[in-house]
């Protein structure tokens, strides 16, 4: 071989090389998974759905599951530390803290306003608005109500829904007396952000608020001090239970264990699964108004829903400008706005849709459980923490507050006076 010829081989050889090497590159970026967080994959009742939708979205994803106490926390935690991270799930009342993040998407720019608009009630994606952006598409909104179980009712002898404080307690001691081993509400007294939130609820029904209208802060109240003996009450007789969180709450509901607790809509797909008979325990998943301190006080649930937040990664782009035809974004759209799987999400886990077509969908117009629901939302009234920058610190003071009655370490008058000062003193 002359040594041109050599020469010419190694030439071949090195553009033969650069070639495959540039289509290795091609089908690698093609292959990319979109990195998809979220807390639904963790509950095992739920994560063969979730995933089930996720593969009909056609985006090949990274699924990345985190408990729902820690999602929070994990997120900022890859955002600091520059992980991979392209699209997250979120709980509305979140969105205020994570819109601190940088490099958000807004979904008006992304997709247009006015396109959103034609596909999403407004009240909807008023959810996954803030200070103007669109920070957050809406993945299912509903409510945080008072779920009743029809069954365990019905067995301790109560044929109606307590319309107030006073009937609901006597339903709850009819339920122990029915069944001694049994928790006849199950009250969250466990992770800080599920106990404010029943709190809230409580005191609202006890016609108190953090704030005043004005935005004034106004905890240390009455209605405060009557709302924490009332939860401190229901303690000390074993008619609610200490450590308690939703997803013990949703598995004592489904195995007839407990008759009340404050779900989302998803509560009968938990239902479902908890209690191993499928659709046929439906009849046995009751929404309710939530019980007031007197006749004639407005009932509240607390306003509630899902998001996905995406992140302008490399996954967000295409030519390196973000896209709606990028991989995030398709995905995205494939969970929120595809009525198919947003149907199927609601059929298998009871999730309201968020688009106007699907919402306007026979299953969901003739569904008695969302009648009921709708029926149970008295006037919802938004979390009044999740607004506060750094509200997981409020959260917290709250949270604190109410365990330290539950526990008998301080009286209701004191933990409300407490709650009052530690959040002015951090509200200045």
């Amino acid at each position: 071989m002359t040594t041109r010829e050599k020469t010419m081989r190694k030439i071949t050889g090195v553009l033969a090389s650069l070639a495959f090497a540039a289509l290795s590159g091609t089908a690698l970026a093609a292959d990319k998974e979109v990195t998809f967080l979220n807390w639904v994959t963790a509950e095992p009742s739920n994560a063969a759905v979730v995933q089930g939708l996720i593969d009909q979205t056609g985006v090949k994803v990274n699924v990345l599951s985190s408990s729902w106490g820690d999602m929070q926390k994990n997120v900022f935690l890859r955002v600091r530390t520059k992980q991979d991270l392209d699209v997250y799930q979120s709980s509305a009342k979140w969105l205020p803290t994570f819109a601190q993040l940088p490099n958000l998407v807004d979904f008006n720019d992304l997709y247009g306003k006015d396109y959103l608009e034609s596909m999403i009630p407004q009240a909807v994606l008023a959810a996954g608005q803030f200070k103007g952006k669109q920070y957050g598409m809406p993945w299912n909104i509903g409510s945080i109500s008072l779920v009743s179980n029809k069954a365990v009712l019905e067995k301790a002898g109560v044929s109606s829904s307590p319309k107030t404080l006073a009937e609901f307690t006597a339903a709850l001691e009819k339920v122990k007396a029915a069944d001694a081993q049994s928790t006849p509400y199950a009250m969250m007294t466990k992770d800080n952000n599920l106990i404010s939130s029943d709190f809230q609820l409580w005191l609202w029904a006890h016609g108190g608020s953090i704030f005043d209208d004005q935005d004034n802060l106004v905890i240390n109240s009455d209605a405060t001090v009557a709302t924490l003996n009332f939860m401190k009450d229901l303690v000390d007789r074993k008619l609610a239970s200490l450590d308690t969180d939703r997803g013990a709450a949703r598995r004592m509901f489904g195995q007839g264990n407990t008759a009340f607790y404050f779900d989302a809509p998803v509560a009968k797909g938990f239902a479902r699964d908890f209690s191993g008979q499928g659709a046929d325990y439906d009849v046995n998943v009751l929404p309710i108004e939530t019980p007031v301190a007197k006749d004639g006080m407005t009932s509240h649930s607390m306003e509630w829903g899902h998001l996905l937040i995406m992140l302008k990664s490399d996954n967000a782009k295409v030519d390196g400008k973000i896209s709606k035809d990028s991989p995030s974004a398709k995905f995205v759209a494939g969970l929120s706005m595809n009525d198919d799987v947003q149907l199927d999400y609601f059929t298998k886990l009871g999730a309201i849709p968020v688009t106007k077509t699907a919402r306007n969908n026979p299953l969901i117009t003739k569904d008695k459980f969302i009648v009921d629901w709708n029926n149970s939302l008295g006037l919802p009234k938004r979390n009044e923490l999740s607004p506060l920058k750094d509200s997981a610190n409020y959260v917290a003071i709250v949270s604190e507050e109410v365990q330290s009655v539950i526990l008998g370490k301080k009286d209701a008058k004191e933990a409300a006076a407490e709650m009052e000062k530690r959040i002015a003193r951090i509200l200045k």
